[in-house]
């Protein structure tokens, strides 16, 4: 590739990712697509990890609604069955009445967790047509840690769900070949933020608690005296390198398994990313007409997932592979996400750090 189309290549992904940001004061660009357009989804067994709030929650309601058997994975038990109360309180009746909401425990931060959840899983279940990769953590504090030892936004965002996927991979693949006509799903969200990863996409020498000749006073409070590691990137460039893998996985998957076996999407969602930003209570507080300028519902957020996951199955062959952004447009990724060899190297990475704590 030349100088000038390598350039090119790059403004015009800026300019995309510009325009299809999910900001809300982009008063043209609005989804195109409702969940009234869902089809019934009696049958479909669907997992939605982070679905006690947020997208999660919205997406859960919409399958739910429409008669779907939902695996609601979640940390914490109690905020699981309280949304699992809310969605049964204020659904509406579907063409074949309401599906089912099952909580899973499950901490994407905690490798034994996600083994624990699939084996539980699978002694449940013998297909799995949905898997929604959706949990996420962002913007958390510097020093704070995995179980296993990864910085938390890349533990949880890439290697939680990595795990996750490889492991119900089996069943997704045996799903599939009971009913090629419908092959299962994979919807791993993203965002925006991924273009704030390092060069390349992810630095791995950050991601690994290194304390080494850092001082370590208080290492053990984590959570109230985070201890950054010598390695670990500004937490900015630490979210973005992992959702950077977020889509690095999608799109392995993709090369490796689909369309054929299985019809893969990854996607900006709009998040509200604003709210995470210091400012935005202050601006809450002092001009509440910004709020449409800086917010979308998570029913919005939530559009784009349950879209790719609906939509017909021949549409949804066309679109495999896709990054999909706000709203319900096919986006332009981080042009290094086109490299097979960085989507082999996280993926073998991701597999070579489960292997070291099996």
């Amino acid at each position: 590739m030349t100088f000038i189309a390598a350039l090119w290549q790059y403004i015009r992904f800026y300019l995309d990712t510009i325009i299809h940001s999910g900001a809300p004061a982009l008063f043209f660009i609005r989804p195109r697509w409702t969940d009234a357009q869902i089809p019934d989804m009696y049958g479909k067994v669907v997992i939605v990890t982070g679905g006690n709030s947020g997208t999660g929650y919205a997406t859960c309601k919409a399958l739910y609604e429409h008669g779907a058997t939902i695996y609601m994975a979640s940390r914490s038990e109690k905020r699981a069955e309280e949304a699992i109360a809310a969605i049964r309180a204020g659904a509406k009746t579907g063409m074949t009445g309401f599906g089912q909401l099952i909580y899973l425990n499950l901490d994407l931060s905690d490798l034994d967790s996600v083994e624990r959840f699939c084996s539980e899983f699978v002694a449940r279940e013998t297909k799995l047509d949905l898997l929604f990769a959706n949990a996420g953590v962002m913007a958390s504090p510097a020093g704070l840690y995995t179980k296993q030892g990864y910085t938390l936004q890349f533990g949880t965002n890439c290697l939680g769900h990595h795990r996750l996927i490889t492991l119900l991979l089996p069943l997704l693949l045996e799903t599939s070949r009971a009913n090629p006509s419908q092959p299962p799903r994979v919807i791993v969200s993203s965002s925006v933020g991924h273009i704030g990863a390092p060069p390349g996409g992810v630095k791995y020498e950050s991601v690994v608690r290194d304390h080494s000749g850092v001082d370590q006073t208080d290492a053990g409070e984590q959570v109230k005296n985070p201890v950054p590691g010598k390695n670990e990137l500004p937490i900015w460039v630490e979210y973005g390198q992992s959702k950077w893998g977020s889509i690095a996985l999608a799109k392995w998957l993709h090369w490796h398994h689909g369309p054929g076996k299985m019809l893969i999407f990854a996607g900006s969602v709009a998040t509200n990313l604003a709210q995470h930003l210091s400012l935005t209570p202050v601006i809450l507080r002092r001009a509440p007409w910004a709020v449409p300028l800086l917010t979308w519902t998570a029913v919005d957020g939530a559009s784009n997932q349950l879209w790719v996951a609906t939509c017909d199955t021949e549409e949804a062959r066309k679109l495999s592979g896709a990054y999909v952004v706000p709203f319900q447009h096919v986006g332009r990724a981080r042009p290094d996400l086109d490299d097979r060899l960085k989507l082999e190297q996280l993926w073998d990475w991701c597999d070579a750090q489960a292997k070291r704590h099996v």
